[in-house]
């Protein structure tokens, strides 16, 4: 694991690999409470590690709470910038490690139902990200809302996170099915949370491998597990991520894992990336 960790952080931390396109990653779940939101901003700071320039969109329209688990407080939102009111600039927000957070909230459903009349301020404004990051990581809401479903299939990968849990389960299942149908092309990647231990991981995850090669004639790319560890409700407790809290913890370890993985998939990409306006253009679907 630190074997495959250090040669990736070399690779991802020379300065002249980078990449023209940004890529964009979406996280989701088939249901709530499965630490989604916990395991996207852990990512993003282990990928901060190995050199990467991360951006957070968050997607989550009930729950958008990216900024309050850093113990940041937005201001402004994607609202703003939709309404011509702010720029990127103005809205994004700085967090440990340089990463910067879009602060979703109620923007977020009109992002991705965007009237076209707003498409050349928006395209502009977010086209400037590709200047300053690697990856956009999407903190989605969990199910399958019409705008969760939007932002999965624009994206160049999605991550699915779930736990043993028999509902997780078969919500996860749920949210393949639909993928299955509307984001067919989109690599999906799934992370098991919460796990007492590898066994537990590889025998949650062969259940749900042999459920989508059965009925959804599918595959799924296995990236890692976490460990259900009591740090992270500490972390939470604190209003600081794990990976600045604790380190040290087991389920961060676990995280840095998955993200040197998840930084090969973007140094070596099985596709390549849309950027900000082939992710825009599948969003929207119009131009």
């Amino acid at each position: 694991m630190n074997d495959q960790a250090s040669v990736l952080r070399d690779m991802a931390s020379r300065k002249n690999f980078r990449h023209s396109k940004m890529r964009v990653i979406a996280v989701t779940s088939g249901k709530g409470g499965v630490g989604k939101t916990s395991f996207t901003i852990n990512l993003a700071l282990a990928l901060a590690e190995y050199g990467q320039r991360i951006v957070i969109l968050d997607g989550d329209l009930g729950l958008a709470n990216v900024d309050i688990a850093f113990g940041l407080t937005a201001r402004y939102t994607i609202e703003h910038l939709l309404s011509g009111e702010k720029t990127i600039e103005q809205i994004l927000l700085t967090g440990p490690r340089g990463i910067q957070i879009i602060p979703g909230g109620s923007g977020v459903q009109r992002l991705a139902n965007l009237e076209r009349n707003r498409l050349t301020n928006v395209i502009a404004n977010l086209g400037r990200l590709e200047t300053i990051a690697d990856l956009l990581i999407i903190d989605t809401g969990a199910g399958l809302g019409h705008t969760v479903t939007n932002f999965l299939q624009a994206a160049d990968d999605i991550i699915m996170v779930t736990t043993p849990e028999p509902t997780a389960l078969t919500d996860g299942y749920g949210l393949l099915k639909s993928l299955k149908q509307e984001a067919g092309e989109v690599p999906i990647h799934v992370v098991i949370n919460r796990v007492q231990s590898k066994a537990d991981a590889l025998d949650t995850f062969n259940r749900l491998e042999t459920a989508v090669h059965k009925f959804l004639d599918g595959s799924l790319n296995f990236i890692g597990w976490v460990y259900d560890d009591p740090l992270v409700g500490r972390s939470v407790m604190k209003q600081e991520p794990l990976g600045i809290s604790f380190p040290e913890s087991s389920a961060y370890q676990c995280i840095q894992w998955i993200a040197g993985k998840v930084t090969g998939i973007y140094l070596r990409p099985p596709r390549q990336a849309g950027g900000v306006r082939g992710f825009l253009s599948k969003l929207l679907r119009s131009f």
